[in-house]
């Protein structure tokens, strides 16, 4: 018999198959309209930070993808000199990466146990996949052990106290309609409890940051054509905010670093 965290993680699998096309097309403009929505402002707010702790030329160095998706940040790091591979649990979205991607390494497998040798890779980047994970350690555990020393691993994950109140809204998504909210269970976590995680895996100098604060997500919903004005008159504030010590815990996205010992 599965246990919950394996159901959970297959329910994951199976929304995101049925989603792979939304992605591709939410990607597919993403550069042209950073202020056009939410989704494309906080990929605006979260490539600031990945040119901030990736080198801006790869110089021949590895960088695998766990949860690669569609591989968007696949295409832009190879196109940057990285030597990429990219590992996802839907067949879907690995279809799309590989039109993304010719050529590239792409893996279907659970993320929690990559076929993949020890101390493989340079770099690590994992984008929102933590928040369909109920436990984030095994995977964390995972990617250190496919970091070579001196290797920086780069993750996404949800705040528990986001000021958008996701969390509640999440919860309440699973239980009845919501919109058109996903009824997919996700899970939400703290700066201090990630940097647990981190630790016992062995990965060090861990930064946690704020990535965006946007209050913006359900205006969205009910005013769509207002957000391009909103977003770009809120930025130079969201700059300031999401990352101040005590505020980041209340923004929308987490982005960790650590580093391989």
């Amino acid at each position: 018999m599965k246990n919950g965290d394996s159901l959970q993680k297959e329910s994951a699998v199976r929304t995101h198959s049925l989603q792979a096309g939304e992605f591709a097309a939410s990607y597919s403009n993403i550069k042209a309209e950073s202020y056009a929505n939410c989704f494309n402002y906080s990929r605006l707010r979260l490539d600031a930070w990945l040119e901030r702790f990736l080198p801006a030329s790869g110089d021949g160095r590895s960088l695998l993808d766990v949860g690669c998706g569609t591989g968007h940040h696949l295409a832009w790091l190879r196109q940057r000199g990285y030597v990429v591979a990219g590992v996802d649990g839907s067949d879907k979205m690995l279809k799309r990466a590989k039109e993304n991607n010719p050529g590239v390494e792409l893996i279907r497998a659970d993320v929690e146990s990559i076929p993949l040798p020890s101390g493989s890779f340079d770099f690590i980047l994992s984008i929102e996949l933590l928040r369909y994970l109920p436990n984030p350690e095994p995977v964390i555990q995972e990617m250190a052990r496919l970091l070579k020393p001196g290797g920086a691993c780069i993750v996404t994950a949800m705040p528990l106290f986001s000021i958008n109140g996701y969390w509640f809204v999440n919860r309440l998504a699973t239980r009845m309609p919501v919109w058109d909210l996903v009824r997919l269970k996700q899970f939400f976590t703290t700066s201090s409890r990630l940097k647990s995680a981190c630790q016992k895996a062995g990965l060090t100098s861990v930064e946690i940051h704020g990535v965006y604060m946007s209050p913006f997500n359900w205006i969205e919903r009910l005013l769509p054509r207002l957000m391009p004005g909103i977003l770009k008159a809120w930025e130079p504030l969201d700059v300031e905010l999401a990352d101040r010590a005590v505020l980041r815990e209340f923004s929308n996205m987490f982005v960790m670093r650590a580093i391989k010992k």
